[in-house]
């Protein structure tokens, strides 16, 4: 044993420095491999025992212990554990699972939040649109395609932008074009990236069990793909397709058939996703109940870009699985935290009340996970799951109505595989982890980043100005005032 922890860390001691003396990016030898270096015994986490509001999905015990050991949670109690050589940290907190984030669109999300000046009756037309292509589209496609480090730049700025507000998990990070391989090794990064690096299957890259596709029709869907994908869903080689579908008005012809193509390509069925749907009725989500097939609800950029969202109490009242996602900044949301908010005051507002303040928390959470087919991971605090939570500032004695009402100043700690990645100055130092500043609106908050990268993520930052400005473009904050 003592030999084997001896090569453990001399090979964490070796890859750091060669991580720091390399001419290329360090994000190039990824970081997930790093963070289970660091992890207990088992895989890098330090075994500990946090104390606070703990929301399980029997019930919220007011005051209860969370055990976390290897990474995972070990047990959930109501009673104090008996003293021993495992720190106890007070979090002072309501804590709750991290939120999955099943439709985005992360290497995005450096661009400024964009207001068309006209609403659209399909995602078709915008994509065209000049003031896009120039705004977004063009740049952002053209800052993957440059090398390595802008590519794993724009990712550390996603990741971390989705981690203040509570994501453990994301998907969509957009695969590069030939010749380059489709994505660097740094995507096996700081929060789970479900469609390409989890960490769930083992490590690295290509071993995920998530496809995302951006449409059906014969513009964004290959033929080779739309031939290998039915079959891999009947041979169970892939858990779940996302794949976006009737984005646009209820009103709009080309929106409103693409459920048919979706049936045509044998794409219908549980172990598929529709993202959007906005242009679904009453009959195709009977069909998708029927079928198994979840809805994926991205309401504040169906709102920005549209002036309509989906028929979200059509589907529910239909038994339609549902879960919440932002899409991506420059229309939707900063992160999940945001869009739940979102969600809660569009439920208030324009449904009287039809989705729980708790309902719209597990769409963020267990329904996700079930989608996915990775609820005996994560998606909820149960022993046994990985240890993937958020530590909220909040009401303890309404804590459903505290996560759908809360700002990103309020997340005071997360942890993905019981590695604290992200925290208020006070939490994050009773971890012992190595730590950079980070502004959050005004607000001092801590980021693990030796779990992010060898090199600072300030550096990441400077560097994605510079390449923004060669566009006349600035850099979207990482989070957003909110009155």
């Amino acid at each position: 044993m003592k030999t084997q922890k001896f090569l453990l860390y001399f090979l964490v001691a070796l890859s750091f420095f060669f991580c720091i003396n390399a001419e290329i990016s360090p994000y190039v030898h990824g970081s997930f491999h790093f963070r289970e270096a660091l992890a207990g015994e088992a895989n890098g986490a330090p075994d500990v025992i946090l104390s606070g509001t703990v929301v399980t999905p029997d019930k919220v015990i007011t005051k209860g212990w969370i055990a976390i050991k290897g990474g995972r949670i070990d047990f959930i109690t109501e009673n104090p554990p008996a003293s021993g050589s495992v720190a106890v940290i007070e979090t002072g907190g309501i804590i709750f699972p991290g939120f999955i984030d099943l439709h985005n669109h992360p290497m995005y999300n450096v661009f400024t939040r964009w207001h068309p000046d006209k609403k659209f009756s399909n995602r078709y037309e915008w994509r065209d649109l000049k003031q896009y292509q120039d705004r977004i589209g063009t740049p952002g496609r053209d800052l993957q395609q440059k090398h390595d480090q802008t590519f794993c730049d724009l990712d550390a700025y996603a990741e971390v932008k989705a981690l203040i507000g509570g994501s453990t998990s994301i998907t969509g990070i957009s695969p590069r074009r030939a010749p380059l391989p489709l994505v660097p090794s740094c995507v096996d990064g700081l929060i789970r990236n479900l469609d390409w690096a989890s960490g769930f299957y083992g490590p690295g890259i290509g071993n995920e069990r998530i496809e995302n596709i951006i449409g059906v029709t014969p513009r964004d869907l290959k033929d080779v793909d739309a031939q290998r994908i039915p079959e891999e869903l009947t041979n169970k080689k892939i858990d779940l397709l996302l794949i976006h579908l009737a984005e646009g008005s209820p009103r709009d012809m080309e929106s409103t058939v693409e459920f048919l193509a979706l049936k045509g390509r044998g794409f219908l069925g549980d172990h598929t996703a529709i993202i959007h749907g906005t242009a679904l009725g009453v009959g195709d989500f009977r069909q998708m109940r029927a079928t198994g097939t979840a809805l994926i609800w991205s309401p504040r950029s169906n709102m920005e870009l549209y002036g309509c969202t989906t028929n979200i109490a059509a589907a529910f009242r239909q038994g339609v699985t549902i879960a919440l996602a932002p899409d991506w900044s420059p229309t939707g949301s900063n992160n999940m935290l945001a869009e739940l908010r979102y969600a809660s005051r569009f439920s208030r507002e324009q449904l009287l009340g039809l989705l729980s303040d708790r309902a719209l928390f597990e769409m963020a959470t267990a329904v996700p996970a079930r989608i996915a087919r990775i609820d005996d991971k994560v998606g909820s605090l149960q022993p046994g799951l990985f240890a993937d939570l958020v530590v909220l500032k909040g009401d303890v004695s309404q804590p459903f109505a505290a996560i759908v009402q809360a700002q990103a100043v309020d997340i005071q700690l997360v942890l993905v595989g019981g590695v604290a990645l992200y925290g208020t100055e006070e939490l994050m130092n009773q971890f012992k982890v190595s730590l950079e500043p980070v502004d959050v609106y005004g607000v001092k908050r801590l980021l693990n980043f030796p779990a992010l990268s060898c090199r600072k993520f300030a550096d990441a930052e400077q560097r994605l100005k510079e390449a923004l400005s060669k566009y006349n473009l600035n850099l979207a904050p990482l989070e957003e005032c909110i009155h």
